[in-house]
């Protein structure tokens, strides 16, 4: 596995569900069994296209109480990989880098679903980890699979990410330490020094590098 290096840069780029539209609306009460702490995730999986349309993210958002948090030896979160392993953009290839994600004037804009469909979409999300809407503020609805390295916005890849700072460094960009270690993924992939592939699989199985 590639073990990400935590280095202090400030610019965050901040199973198997069908891949239905979800309006989420209501929550699916279908979706996938708990989750033990010993369960790890098999990688990510393909999503339709970016993963949302005008209609509202892609995928099914697992059943109230269903998914649960868990945690390294050293204290980072991981999310539930029954609920969240997870989930890849087919348009972003190895051989269009260049011209997707690393391209220069930014990609993620591009793709991001606007806040209209995701603010819904975190409230039951949060609800599928067991976490009460009114602690929200504590936590970002964050893609396991980040966007800069072609992340869909498929339910599969929504996951409350606590906002926790061990090693960071906080800043504007900075609100935990995944957003400084996605940075540093977004580099070593542009740069040449991991693939793509490897590069998402490392993020969805662990995006601390630990395992």
């Amino acid at each position: 596995m590639i073990r990400w290096l935590l280095v202090c840069l400030a610019g965050a780029v901040c199973a198997g569900c069908a891949n239905t539209v979800t309006t989420v609306t209501p929550i699916n009460t279908t979706g996938h069994p708990a989750a033990s702490s010993s369960r790890s995730s098999a990688g990510p999986v393909v999503a339709n296209g970016h993963g949302w349309t005008s209609a509202g993210l892609e995928g099914s958002i697992p059943a109230a109480g269903s998914c649960h948090l868990r945690y390294t030896a050293s204290g980072e979160p991981l999310p539930d990989p029954a609920c969240t392993p997870g989930a890849t953009d087919p348009t972003v290839t190895q051989a269009n880098l260049k011209a997707t994600v690393c391209r220069k004037g930014g990609y993620t804009s591009s793709v991001r679903p606007p806040e209209a469909i995701t603010e819904p979409a975190k409230k039951q999300i949060m609800a599928a980890y067991g976490i009460p809407w009114s602690k929200a503020s504590s936590y970002e609805l964050d893609h396991l699979v980040e966007l800069a390295i072609g992340g869909a916005s498929d339910t599969r890849n929504l996951w409350p990410e606590p906002n926790t700072i061990l090693t960071a460094t906080p800043s504007e960009y900075v609100h935990n330490d995944k957003d400084q270690i996605e940075q540093t993924a977004f580099t070593q992939l542009c740069s040449g020094k991991v693939t793509l592939a490897e590069s998402q699989d490392q993020m969805a199985t662990d995006w601390t590098g630990s395992s």
